[in-house]
């Protein structure tokens, strides 16, 4: 569990490395969290304040990097008990400071009710940025209010990643500069996934001395040395963790991905995944820890942000011949009780795979 913790939850900047010139990252503040990816869009989602008892409700702010983009605004309304009378779910306002702005439209009656604000809603949040917003969607039988708490400081995240701090397009710190200098957008990452097997060619169990020398070289391969690293996983007959088998797949161009379960928590679990050469000896190049499965040359990572299950992040690395490529870091928003599975699409990584 905790590394779905120090992925997701934590209110810091990451940052990550590809092949293009824009680092995706992600920032959370207080009810407030924002992920911008690799191609230079930014979205940032704003929540209930469960302390008070309020309903599930998110408000979704998507801006393309470039300038003169408008800034667009999705919207998720939910129940805790997941159920609502269908009649209870019509004529839904929307309201800032008091301010009716008028009726929302709504994309079906399956909750979280979903829909997208229009120019002039979204316009009347966007003016109150610098200040403390009071934002309710509401209609006679229900009430759904979206926290300011964290929203200047994530809108400025936006505007710094973007370069549009001190320019007329700016969300929070505007100023008279064009828009002539800001982040210019990039396309998304195209990778070409070389298919390999999809089952194991030979499978290693800890006692044998093939599987000794192997797992050195795995363990040599740690990122952090100053984090635990792959700890395998606590029997109950043991003081200790248990290394588990290591799983071997052919690969193309005489390489190897070697697996082996490296954690378990209360509902996650997480795989080592690294590449060798199909000798089995030499430094052996580490792909990730906390993959899901394997693939036919992908390995795909499901991480639960809580047990049930209203918040997930998901990684996925493709084989393009020479090396796993990463094509996928998102996360479906913070756990706040919108729905089974969450209800966003918070991308660092976006790409298109061939």
């Amino acid at each position: 569990m905790k590394k779905i913790l120090s992925i997701c939850c934590l209110s810091v900047i990451s940052s990550y490395g590809f092949a293009q010139e824009i680092k995706g990252i992600s920032f959370s503040h207080q009810e407030w969290e924002i992920s911008c990816s690799n191609t230079g869009t930014c979205k940032a989602a704003g929540y209930q304040n469960e302390e008070n008892g309020d309903n599930p409700a998110s408000l979704l702010l998507v801006r393309k990097a470039g300038p003169k983009q408008a800034v667009q605004a999705e919207f998720a309304l939910s129940d805790y008990e997941q159920s609502m009378p269908a009649n209870q779910l019509k004529n839904i306002h929307f309201y800032v400071n008091g301010k009716d702005l008028g009726t929302v439209i709504i994309d079906g009656t399956d909750l979280p009710l979903m829909g997208k604000l229009n120019n002039s809603q979204v316009n009347a949040v966007l003016q109150q940025s610098k200040q403390k917003p009071e934002i309710v969607f509401k209609n006679a039988q229900h009430e759904w209010k979206i926290s300011d708490a964290g929203m200047t400081a994530v809108l400025l995240k936006m505007d710094d990643f973007q370069k549009r701090i001190g320019t007329v397009g700016a969300l929070v710190k505007k100023g008279s500069a064009n828009e002539t200098k800001v982040l210019m957008p990039e396309p998304k990452l195209v990778v070409k996934h070389i298919k390999t097997t999809a089952k194991p060619y030979l499978t290693l169990q800890p006692k044998s001395k093939q599987y000794q020398a192997i797992h050195r070289s795995l363990m040599a391969a740690n990122p952090n040395p100053k984090e635990d690293f792959c700890e395998g996983i606590y029997g109950g007959n043991s003081d200790g963790a248990e290394p588990q088998k290591i799983e071997l797949y052919k690969l193309t161009n005489k390489k190897v991905l070697a697996t082996t379960l490296c954690w378990r928590g209360a509902y996650n679990e997480g795989y080592g995944a690294w590449v060798l050469d199909e000798s089995l000896t030499g430094k052996a190049t580490f792909v990730t820890e906390t993959a899901s499965d394997f693939d036919s040359g992908i390995i795909s990572s499901a991480q639960k942000g809580r047990g049930i299950g209203d918040c997930w992040a998901s990684e996925e690395w493709v084989w393009d011949g020479k090396s796993f490529v990463q094509t996928k870091d998102m996360w479906t928003g913070m756990c706040k009780g919108l729905a089974a599975g969450g209800v966003w699409e918070l991308d660092r990584i976006e790409a298109i795979v061939k």
